[in-house]
């Protein structure tokens, strides 16, 4: 009886396939989402690990060509046993995502983060809070019906844009990251028109007390959208580094009182004019 052999592109995708069973994170998003496995052939978690090799796997694909995506990858020794490409299609993931919505997307994944930077041991005591614009292509309604779903959804709208690009409409995603790998302990997507300041108020009075108590985060850094009056109250004992904005009196007499032949110094270079 001759024996078979078939040979399938693992390429990098087994070293994220490991890093993920490291960090344990197939088993916490089972333990965090009620599910019934015996109704499934691919758990949340399954599916989760699926979608990442899948976004980390430089060749990616859109949900649908998934089961195209991973048919010429081990998918038994990546995700299990009785796991074939065909289970892995886009129905399966659209449940996923709604289970994972279900839960709440950003407590889920702070729970995620929590857990990675500890099985990393990381210092998580100084975290660094800002936001990023994405710019979009195409017509979007996002006016229609805005009152009725601003607690449920973002909307894809024209803001402050970071990418110089005030024309298109965008998205904005905040984020608090620790400071030695740069790794997201926090995230969450907001409307293109939201305003930092009273968003990084809310994260604040929100979050703060929980990542202080997860992680041990003990200071936070941010940039002058920070400075507000009300923000800092909410910090209390809180320590934070920011920049005071120049729209302040007192700054931009300072600002201005830098300037030495025309040329703009740094504090430094200012004080030893």
């Amino acid at each position: 009886m001759e024996t078979s052999y078939n040979s399938y592109n693992l390429d990098h995708i087994g070293l994220i396939a490991g890093m993920v069973d490291e960090l344990g994170l197939e088993l916490l998003i089972d333990t965090l989402i009620p599910q019934d496995q015996q109704q499934r052939h691919v758990s949340v978690g399954k599916c989760v690990k699926a979608m990442i090799l899948n976004g980390l796997g430089f060749a990616n694909r859109t949900l649908y060509l998934m089961p195209h995506y991973f048919k010429d990858k081990p998918v038994e020794r990546l995700s299990g046993e009785s796991i074939k490409a065909e289970y892995l299609n886009d129905d399966v993931f659209g449940r996923a995502l709604d289970d994972i919505y279900n839960v709440g997307a950003s407590n889920f994944y702070a729970q995620l983060a929590a857990q990675s930077v500890k099985r990393l041991r990381l210092s998580c005591k100084v975290g660094h809070l800002d936001s990023s614009t994405f710019h979009v292509d195409g017509d979007y309604n996002s006016r229609e019906n805005a009152e009725e779903l601003a607690d449920r959804v973002i909307h894809i709208t024209q803001g402050y844009s970071r990418d110089h690009r005030p024309d298109l409409n965008q998205v904005v995603l905040q984020l608090i990251c620790e400071n030695q790998a740069g790794i997201p302990l926090w995230m969450r997507a907001m409307s293109g028109n939201s305003n930092d300041s009273s968003d990084f108020r809310e994260i604040i009075k929100t979050h703060l007390s929980q990542l202080e108590e997860s992680i041990g985060m003990s200071i936070i850094i941010a940039d002058s959208a920070l400075y507000a009056k009300e923000t800092l109250k909410e910090l209390g004992d809180f320590a934070w580094i920011t920049r005071v904005p120049e729209t302040i009196g007192g700054v931009s007499e300072l600002c201005q009182s830098w300037q030495w032949n025309g040329q703009r110094l740094s504090l430094s270079e200012y004080a030893k004019q």
